[in-house]
């Protein structure tokens, strides 16, 4: 219950430079770990993310974290695993088909209304009908939710499946007695509709300013809130703010840390590798990149050493081909590294029938050239051009075009790109996101439908036999080997491009709080829960 294989794992929080005062090597913390006093306001920078209720919420990063303040989950994650939370314990069937949930006692919604059972499986039901929530728990996983009693229900589900628990993690469990009524969720913003069982409840939200207020939630049944207020403000620049005191909560590059070296007050720490940039190709749209060759090629000739050096100013690892980080328990060391290697990329080129005749750029026999528009958000520009220049050096001609992120992002999950850039966090999350982003393996079965990256034009039927086999395979030896093959067959086709993962730095006042965590499978502290939680009733928990 306390760690299942691959969600146990602790995070090596490493200091930038030794000697910095007040930096640290541990998230233990003089506030919030055993009961001292609770901080009064905390303030984080701000950007409206939308209603924070989980169908209104624009849910990539700070929207999710905002949800899991107001409504609570079954499990929960801290920086070693997964705990209970909502449910005090659980049991598995020996098939492994059902998971019966023994949910505490004595917890009540916002508005004084009881929690039960039936707000679980309502939960479930009601997403069925409109917009899932549940963490990314796949269509035709669960058969169906059973109420027991009041504090029991019980998960049938349709085939045994590797991440349930993990995902239940996800599963953000809504009031029937409010939800029942309402049959357009994702327009629902009246102020009922977020009333939770979580630590915080929602007091101020300014859509044009972006701006959110949180207040402590002192009937909470959990470990108790550390922090009053949380406060989500408007800034126009992060580190000037950080500087001037207007928000006590930043990131920083080493580039911009010099200031701090001198303030016993600021803790700096640095995050694990678990956000990254990944460069995706369309052999939909262009045939030609269904050559695996071709995108070999794409991979020796990006200098993603250069991207660290220039773009992150050396706070970045370069990424692997085999997609899981270093960081990652199940990372595999043991696949193909594609260095930066521009004969390697232009021999692979020729090899595939892409030649320069005339001086002209790379052509294949019929005179039709290697050129492609990237699409991506206006703040990776700079990424942008630094690839182009290096493609251009073996012949391939690149054109930038620059999105709003949310276009961005739309027209990867449509198709409607050559190349593309995207950078979201959840590297280090259940290693099941090699079968749900690059196979075409969809709850155990074939599917010809796109994968949930837009991997458009991809597909290897060894890897999908072994993501089927994955999905299924609850011993965590033997699911491990076959995750490290999927990463073998993955590097070696190359259906993306890990370009890096990000390694910054947060700083933080010590004297406004100083119990910021992780959770164990993601990078930023302050989309944690139990970050604003005493570490005493977290430890209970386990």
């Amino acid at each position: 219950m306390k760690k299942i294989g691959l969600l146990a794992v602790s995070l090596a929080l490493i200091c930038i430079v030794a000697g910095i005062a007040g930096c640290t090597t541990t998230t233990q913390s003089t506030t919030g770990s055993s009961g001292a006093d609770q901080a009064e306001v905390v303030r984080l920078a701000g950007g409206d993310y939308g209603y924070p209720q989980p169908f209104t919420i624009y849910p990539r990063g700070p929207g999710s974290s905002k949800v899991t303040m107001i409504f609570d989950s079954l499990l929960e994650k801290d920086e070693e695993g997964l705990i209970p939370w909502l449910a005090e314990r659980w049991d598995v069937s020996p098939d492994g088909k059902e998971y019966t949930f023994h949910l505490r006692e004595g917890i009540k919604w916002h508005d004084g209304a009881p929690f039960t059972a039936n707000d679980v499986k309502f939960t479930h039901d009601y997403e069925l009908k409109h917009v899932p929530i549940s963490g990314g728990i796949e269509a035709g996983i669960i058969d169906h939710v059973q109420v027991v009693d009041d504090h029991t229900v019980r998960f049938v589900l349709n085939q045994p499946a590797a991440t349930f628990l993990y995902k239940m993690c996800g599963f953000k469990v809504i009031p029937e007695h409010i939800y029942s009524t309402v049959s357009d969720p994702e327009g629902f913003i009246a102020p009922e509709a977020v009333t939770g069982t979580g630590p915080y409840r929602l007091a101020e939200y300014n859509k044009e300013h972006g701006s959110y207020q949180f207040i402590a939630n002192t009937e909470y049944w959990g470990p108790k809130p550390t922090i009053r207020v949380v406060e989500f403000i408007p800034i126009s620049d992060a580190l000037i703010s950080f500087e001037q005191g207007e928000i006590d909560f930043t990131g920083i590059t080493p580039d911009t840390m010099d200031w701090v070296k001198s303030n016993p007050d600021v803790r700096i720490v640095q995050q694990p590798a678990f956000w990254a940039y990944e460069f995706y190709f369309n052999a939909v749209r262009c045939p030609e990149l269904g050559d695996k060759r071709i995108r070999q090629a794409f991979a020796y000739a990006i200098d993603r050493d250069e991207l660290v050096s220039k773009v992150q100013r050396g706070a970045g690892i370069r990424g692997n081909m085999g997609i899981l980080p270093d960081d990652h328990i199940w990372y595999n060391p043991d696949q193909p590294a594609y260095a930066f290697d521009l004969a390697k990329a232009k021999a692979l080129l020729n090899e595939a029938g892409w030649k320069d005749t005339d001086g002209d750029g790379i052509r294949d026999k019929g005179g039709k050239k290697l050129s492609y528009t990237l699409s991506l958000a206006s703040g990776e520009v700079r990424i942008g051009e630094l690839i182009k220049a290096r493609l251009k050096d073996v012949g391939i001609d690149i054109q930038v075009r620059a999105l709003e992120s949310r276009s961005r992002d739309a027209n990867l999950k449509s198709g409607d790109y050559e190349l593309l850039i995207s950078g979201f966090g959840g590297w280090g999350q259940d290693a099941d996101y090699l079968r749900t982003r690059y196979s075409d393996v969809v709850t155990g079965t074939t599917s010809s439908v796109a994968s949930a990256a837009a991997v458009y034009g991809y597909h290897n039927e060894v890897l999908n036999d072994l993501a089927a086999r994955e999905v299924v395979e609850l011993d965590d030896g033997k699911r491990k080997a076959i995750v490290f093959e999927m990463q073998k067959i993955i590097a070696e086709d190359i259906p993306t491009i890990p370009l890096y993962y990000t390694t910054s730095y947060d700083a933080w006042y010590i004297s406004k709080y100083d119990g910021w965590m992780n959770m164990f499978d993601h990078h930023a502290r302050t989309h944690s829960k139990l970050t604003y939680l005493e570490r005493t009733g977290i430890a209970a928990r386990r």
